[in-house]
């Protein structure tokens, strides 16, 4: 199993939930030097990679609108860690200049950027951009496709699809991981993990139980095979809030009241990303996918792993279901809400220090292929 960070850079202060806009926040400041902090503590505390996401016109949700510019930053103060966007958002941008920031980001990062891509979930972003959120689908469609032919082929001599054409060339500079970087697409619905299978892609999840971790990931495997029987069947990931602490006491004390906040605004969230309280055609799923991840209390969310939580020993535990549920890369959500600084710095090195190590030492080695 791979270890990895999911980074939303909230500036969040009070102890809402950062779907809530609240007053008392931190600087903005302040939540990107964290960032930077964060992403040593993870290079040196030996886990695989490094996920920014991307969020925009909500400084309660996230601030980091332009992620691909702190990637480049993380790249020249990190050293081993891989780095990448969880997602970048493909409708919102000319596929020529994600192709290009493809290539230079995986460049000055010496071959270790991820690639996570994604059609967006939020419609008051899309608003924001121009973007037809009925057409998102489509957008991402076309837009993947030009983006991975030019990542492959190395540049484009012409194209029309959707609302780009043009004619190209070379793509600059030259590719460092061959063909490309590894690929991520975020789902959530079965319809999504389908289709992260059919373009050969790894997937992540978020926020599933046991019990839909491993339906999922199965349904991942069997259409990966159906498509593609003579190719390695690609990663399955999961993203999860994480909190580890020396006593269980002490992480209900420090981190159970803003994961409790973050539950408790499932029907904010789903209103915010919808525009309105009504569900945007084509988002359906992500409507169910809200309600059903925040109408559990604290305690069963736990009990039932889609928050990992406690102390090393049971966060070794929980993941360890996660392993036996059929996960690849687990990501953790390590700074959430209003969370303390400190806190999270403490969690995560105990995660690096005993958590990680102890979970790898006891699943099977990877077969060699």
């Amino acid at each position: 199993m791979q270890f990895t960070v999911y980074d939303i850079t909230s500036a969040t202060a009070d102890g809402a939930s950062a779907w809530r806009p609240t007053e008392g926040r931190r600087t903005h400041a302040s939540a990107y030097q964290h960032t930077l902090h964060q992403a040593r503590l993870a290079d040196e505390g030996g886990l695989d990679t490094y996920f920014l996401t991307e969020h925009h016109f909500n400084a309660g949700f996230q601030v980091v609108p332009a992620p691909n510019l702190v990637v480049a930053a993380l790249s020249q103060i990190t050293s081993r860690i891989r780095l990448g966007v969880m997602t970048l958002n493909l409708p919102l941008y000319h596929p020529v200049r994600v192709a290009e920031e493809i290539r230079t980001l995986d460049l000055l990062s010496n071959g270790r950027l991820e690639v996570g891509l994604g059609r967006g979930l939020a419609g008051f972003e899309q608003a924001g951009f121009g973007v037809d959120r009925a057409e998102s689908e489509d957008l991402f469609d076309k837009s993947f496709a030009l983006v991975r032919q030019m990542l492959v082929e190395g540049g484009i001599d012409k194209y029309d699809s959707g609302p780009w054409h043009g004619e190209g060339g070379a793509l600059i500079p030259d590719a460092t991981q061959l063909p490309h970087p590894p690929i991520w697409m975020a789902g959530i619905s079965e319809k999504s993990i389908r289709k992260a299978a059919r373009l050969g892609v790894n997937v992540c999840t978020a926020f599933l139980d046991a019990e839909d971790t491993a339906r999922t990931a199965r349904i991942y495997r069997e259409a990966w095979e159906e498509v593609r029987p003579d190719e390695p069947v690609g990663k399955y990931g999961t993203l999860q809030h994480i909190f580890v602490a020396e006593t269980e006491a002490e992480a209900r004390r420090l981190a159970e009241p803003h994961l409790s906040a973050w539950l408790s605004a499932g029907h904010d969230a789903s209103a915010a990303i919808n525009q309105s309280a009504t569900v945007d055609k084509g988002y359906e799923d992500h409507k169910k996918w809200f309600d059903k991840i925040t109408k559990l209390p604290f305690d069963a969310a736990v009990e039932r792993n889609r928050i990992i939580f406690g102390t090393p020993e049971q966060c070794i535990e929980q993941l360890l279901h996660k392993a036996e549920a059929g996960v690849d890369m687990f990501q953790g959500w390590f700074q959430f809400g209003g969370l303390d600084f400190d806190a999270s710095d403490r969690s995560m090195r105990l995660f690096c220090e005993e958590v990680a190590p102890a979970v790898k030492s006891a699943l099977p080695a990877p077969s060699a292929a």
